[in-house]
């Protein structure tokens, strides 16, 4: 990637995260006041070409590179020896070693939000590996966030305090596979070894962790409780206050100068780690209703979570309207879903509109379901139930379907070929 940095020296409280929040288009590195040995980076996945690109593939081909590597996965490749192993610290004062953000003002409350907590699963033999904000207790404590999802199940199942690692600082297809949540045999570490053709991993304890990474903690989360929250989430809106889980490090790992990584709180990396994972599972539901779709999208504007938008080939009226219903089914955190033709590029927002502008009437084309089981992320849902939509905004199969096609010009010309540097 190309990388630029910021010389100036930046502070962990505040100023991190406001500078982050300019920074999120391209990977950066800045210096950070308070560790002069440490350096944050942020924007390694803040746009979906640089996302792309980190596996190899392009925006338009994303998902459906996922969804080869999901089915194939990959091999561990174990090794001796770790970059991060060469500082180790036993019970940690971890504040003195590591940045532990404060993002936002609510209480001053310290969190890391790059998180990866890996554990094992007993009952599937398996690797769990996901992410998981964790705020900051004081000493070698933290109380984590753990939605009813895998680790919370597993977790649940354990007799006493649970074995994990928290990572910090890895590929981006680590992180993307960190962000899945498909079943709960599903090894995500091995998914990113898919993606990347291999990977190298170290035994910590009884885990396996990327020989990569950058910073590691290996420690218990035990069955005492402590507050957790208020925080941003996906949406950008702050969250509640929480009885959540408290996680003890035993021992931390780091590399020589380490890299330390900056997710913002519901910002851009934040929605399309979330989302990108979820593209393929809605594409392969729709396929079952719409064979001819074409490809799907989670929008940035609607957090990568709330709107979507497909393509498909249309082949009979009711196409796009039967699109919309297997959507809404395929992702029921879903809101709103616009269908347009396959000659809509649908990364581009400028072209969707253009498609709604044009080939899209209410009175036609509209599909509401009301009452329906939706996201708790969305503010404005009603206990969890919300109003979903579809806009089938599609051009119609008819003798008429011309008039709604635009107008091509006669060359495609490559502008660089007209311009002169000065």
């Amino acid at each position: 990637m190309e990388v630029r940095k910021i010389e100036r020296k930046v502070s962990v409280d505040y100023e991190l995260s406001s500078l982050c929040s300019k920074l999120e288009d391209k990977a950066t590195i800045i210096n950070l006041k308070e560790y002069p040995n440490v350096k944050a980076v942020v924007g390694i996945c803040g746009t979906r070409d640089s996302f792309a690109r980190s596996i190899g593939t392009t925006k338009e081909e994303l998902i459906f590179k996922i969804s080869e590597s999901m089915d194939r996965g990959g091999e561990l490749m174990l090794s001796k020896e770790a970059p991060f192993l060469k500082n180790k610290i036993e019970d940690p004062n971890l504040i003195d070693h590591i940045p532990i953000p404060i993002f936002y003002r609510e209480k001053n409350r310290r969190y890391l939000s790059s998180s990866i907590i890996i554990a094992k699963n007993e009952k599937t033999k398996t690797q769990n590996m996901s992410f998981h904000r964790m705020m900051y207790l004081g000493k070698n404590k933290f109380s984590v966030r753990i939605t009813p999802r895998h680790l919370y199940e597993i977790f649940n199942n354990s007799d006493g305090d649970l074995e994990v690692a928290v990572v910090i600082g890895v590929h981006p297809a680590i992180e993307l596979a960190a962000s899945t949540s498909y079943t709960p045999e599903f090894d995500e570490l091995k998914f990113a070894s898919s993606l990347l053709k291999g990977i190298e991993v170290v035994k910590i304890g009884n885990l396996l962790v990327p020989r990569e990474a950058e910073i590691v903690m290996h420690g218990r989360i035990t069955k005492k409780f402590a507050e957790e929250g208020p925080f941003v989430d996906l949406t950008g809106t702050m969250d509640i206050e929480r009885k959540q889980p408290i996680f003890e490090c035993d021992t931390l790992y780091f590399r020589d100068n380490p890299f330390f990584r900056v997710i913002l709180p519901g910002g851009l990396e934040h929605r399309i780690l979330m989302g990108v994972l979820q593209e393929p599972r809605i594409y392969k539901i729709i396929s079952n209703t719409i064979p001819s779709v074409r490809n799907v999208r989670l929008s940035e504007g609607g957090c990568c979570w709330l709107h979507g938008i497909v393509s498909i080939k249309k082949r009979k009226e009711g196409d796009g309207k039967n699109a919309i219903l297997a959507a809404l089914a395929a992702h029921p955190s879903m809101k709103r879903v616009i269908v347009v033709d396959d000659d809509i590029n649908i990364f581009d927002d400028k072209e969707v509109e253009w498609a709604v502008a044009t080939r899209f009437q209410a009175d036609k084309d509209l599909v509401i379901v009301k009452d329906s089981r939706g996201s708790s992320l969305d503010p404005s849902s009603s206990e969890d139930t919300t109003t979903k939509y579809g806009l089938d905004a599609t051009k119609p199969l008819n003798k008429e379907s011309k008039l709604f096609e635009k107008v091509k010009l006669p060359l495609d010309l490559n502008l660089e070929d007209y311009l002169q540097c000065t």
